[in-house]
């Protein structure tokens, strides 16, 4: 008899995979239910070797694409504004063939995703309800108020109004429009907040975001403070952590043992149209100047987020002392440095669990570089000429890095579950759903 099914949806499949990678391995090694990968992305290298490694199957599907419709009313459409909804209400109709076709096809007993609002997941969390299969939304990512992301589509969307593009946004809200859906089985009532769709449980980091969704209208059967997969790496390598580790991070990096590093993980800027490149430069340019500014021994490795092209940062192509990498992992970095730089990222967890002192920077007002500075645990810079100050009192003021450490243990407290537990419980959740269906 064939294992039961767990089928894993990507959204993007190299970040995806650092939270999805380590619940395969377990279930893979436990032998009683069997993983499937879906990608809508086109993944890496290093995500097909990790899956070959494991050998965990997988696919990767087209999502169904805005097209006008065609024929007769398509030509009608195209002199109409009726061109845009239609062409929704095919794109909505597409992918929800495409769904229900591979949930008969691939016949899971538990459908994991990490958004349950984007268009195809919508429709794999429906049909997979309505077919009794367990569905689970996992928290991949430090994730801010929904009103911070409203902010960057609502950037985009004005960008769209100013070319012209799309002018029909209102008109496909209207009320006509959303009967139509309605009568069409197509019709979404989706809470504004991450994990805002149908799936019926959703997995997360830790009790702090367990009432930020709440409090935002997810509406779950079970809301889960499970922690994080990623988080599980860091409580091994806080335990295991050694000088040989940390000379060899700096080593291959081209820097020497004797060398102090600092690690600055950067944020999508550009991509999300928050900073322009002058205000990229000069912010990170203040970083760097910074960490010369401290004796020789000081070392700065600028870690890009995988949205960020290294073409962006060949201004410090050459400079002593600076490395720029794209791939690398990110904990190890973190773990030989003395400090963390950044913005606002996942990764300032990870610095916490190392018990790294943090400097967070918003040189030019971006309203979600300002969340962390309200959780504390870092010290926060709003003007670049007080960068330099603030990095050397994270270096080796005393008074300043017991306070970064006490509020650090603050936020870990609601944000995580830092027990290296939190594979074991997903791969739990995960294997009771799909066994269940074995006993009845």
């Amino acid at each position: 008899m064939s294992l039961p099914r767990a089928l894993f949806v990507a959204r993007e499949p190299d970040e995806t995979l650092r939270t999805y990678l380590p619940v395969l391995s377990e279930l893979t090694a436990a032998g009683r239910v069997e993983p499937y990968l879906l990608f809508h992305h086109t993944p890496g290298d290093w995500a097909r070797a990790e899956l070959r490694q494991l050998a965990v199957p997988w696919e990767q599907v087209q999502n169904p694409a805005l097209e006008p419709p065609g024929g007769m009313l398509g030509r009608a459409a195209g002199a109409t504004r009726l061109a845009t909804p239609l062409g929704e209400i095919g794109q909505l109709r597409r992918a929800r063939t495409l769904a229900a076709a591979l949930l008969d096809r691939l016949r899971p007993q538990v459908l994991i995703v990490i958004q349950d609002t984007l268009l195809l997941e919508r429709f794999l969390v429906r049909a997979a309800n309505q077919s009794g299969i367990a569905t689970l939304v996992v928290q991949w990512a430090f994730t801010y108020p929904q009103e911070y992301y409203d902010r960057f589509q609502e950037q985009k969307r004005a960008a769209r109004r100013r070319s012209g593009a799309r002018a029909l946004v209102a008109r496909v809200t209207s009320a006509a429009y959303q009967a139509a859906l309605g009568a069409l089985g197509l019709r979404f009532v989706l809470a504004n907040t991450y994990g805002g769709g149908e799936a019926e449980y959703l997995a997360v980091m830790g009790s702090g975001f367990k009432e930020q969704f709440l409090a935002q209208g997810a509406r779950k059967r079970e809301v889960i403070v499970s922690g994080h997969p990623s988080h599980d790496a860091v409580f091994e390598r806080v335990r295991d952590w050694t000088e040989t580790e940390r000379i060899r991070v700096l080593e291959s990096l081209g820097f020497t043992a004797q060398q102090r590093l600092v690690t600055y993980a950067t944020q999508p800027t550009l991509w999300r149209g928050v900073l322009d490149f002058a205000e990229l430069r000069s912010m990170v340019e203040t970083v760097v100047s910074a960490v010369q500014a401290q004796d020789e021994r000081f070392a700065l490795v600028v870690k890009l987020h995988p949205r960020e092209s290294l073409d962006d940062y060949a201004f410090l192509e050459g400079r002593q002392g600076v490395r720029v990498i794209r791939d690398a992992d990110v904990q190890r970095l973190i773990a030989a440095s003395d400090v963390f730089v950044s913005s606002s990222s996942s990764t300032l967890l990870f610095a916490m669990m190392f018990d790294k002192p943090i400097v967070t920077i918003n040189f030019h007002a971006v309203p979600h570089f300002e969340y962390f500075a309200g959780l504390g645990g870092t010290l926060h810079v709003r003007q670049a000429e007080r960068f330099e100050s603030a990095l050397r009192a994270a270096l080796s003021d005393q008074a300043t890095r017991a306070e970064l450490r006490a509020g650090q243990r603050q936020v870990l407290a609601r944000y995580s579950r830092f027990d290296g537990g939190a594979t074991r419980r997903l791969q739990t959740l995960i294997e009771g759903w799909a066994l269940a269906d074995l006993k009845t």
